[in-house]
């Protein structure tokens, strides 16, 4: 083993914890017994594993989704938290079962941009295909690698196995990576899209705040939806409305991750708007 793998395994060691974290992030919803059956095969190799769910209310198979929803939780886990990823609509196929030692955190499922934002983000330590039978269920099925591979995989590196044991190790750069455009400044207009529409309707932008520092001290704003021509010019630091008169018009706001959004009191922003993931739009900022 090279010095550097070695100071790999080391750091792995370092990170375990009396319990470890496996938290969970899926497509599968709740409706059948999938996450169940995972946390089942989990727990059956690792009975110490704290299980926590970040969500498996994903869309089906929306890997862009699924991938946003990540890269906003997993700073949030105590370090080495193993993270068990499944929107996976290539199962089955030719596209790869990796895990990867990212930061301070490990991160097991598909290879196909679910983990995008992590590998742009964190130093990469090391990435394993998951070729080695001995941590998966005796036998694995075409379509469930959630209960199959991942899940053991998992509670194996839960359980102190070292990563580069579950498979041949790969070069990070091959991994496979989403197109995540970044928002583009044309004088005063930043051009950019949507990333995400949570739970309550409302429409995340992938303009960080970071980039419009004067987003609540300049004098006007207007985010605008050219296919649509909506254009939204209120805004508003907290959810609470102004006045009954306006609770119902939407109004650009900082989301808790950091980045330029739009809401509607009690209401759903995506709905009222018309605006669908991925939808394109344009911030002008007026001094």
């Amino acid at each position: 083993m090279s010095q550097d793998a070695s100071r790999h395994v080391s750091k792995q060691a370092d990170l375990s914890l009396a319990r470890p974290v496996l938290a969970w992030l899926t497509d599968f919803g709740l409706a059948d017994g999938y996450v169940g059956v995972m946390k089942g095969v989990a727990l059956s190799i690792a009975p110490n594993a704290q299980l926590i769910d970040i969500t498996h209310e994903i869309g089906p198979q929306n890997v862009f989704a699924g991938a946003w929803v990540l890269a906003t939780s997993y700073r949030y886990f105590p370090l080495g938290t193993i993270f068990v990823c499944v929107v996976d609509p290539g199962v089955g196929s030719v596209r790869r079962a990796v895990a990867i030692h990212a930061g301070d955190w490990f991160f097991v499922g598909p290879d196909n941009g679910l983990f995008s934002y992590i590998l742009n983000e964190q130093a990469i330590h090391a990435a394993v295909v998951l070729s080695n039978p001995a941590y998966h269920l005796p036998q694995v099925s075409s379509t469930f690698h959630g209960r199959d591979v991942f899940s053991p995989v998992a509670a194996y590196l839960a359980c102190g196995v070292p990563l580069i044991k579950m498979g041949a190790t790969i070069d990070s750069t091959t991994l496979a990576r989403l197109n995540l455009e970044s928002p583009q400044r044309q004088g005063e207009r930043i051009l950019a899209h949507i990333v995400h529409i949570d739970h309550f309707g409302n429409l995340i932008t992938n303009i960080p705040l970071t980039l419009v520092p004067d987003l609540f001290s300049s004098s006007a704003v207007e985010l605008t939806f050219p296919p649509r021509n909506s254009k939204i010019t209120r805004r508003s630091r907290f959810f609470a409305g102004t006045g009954d008169e306006q609770n119902a018009l939407p109004f650009i706001y900082g989301d808790s991750a950091g980045y330029v959004a739009v809401a509607v009191r009690n209401g759903s922003a995506a709905r009222l708007l018309e605006i669908d993931q991925e939808a394109g739009c344009v911030l002008r900022i007026i001094e």
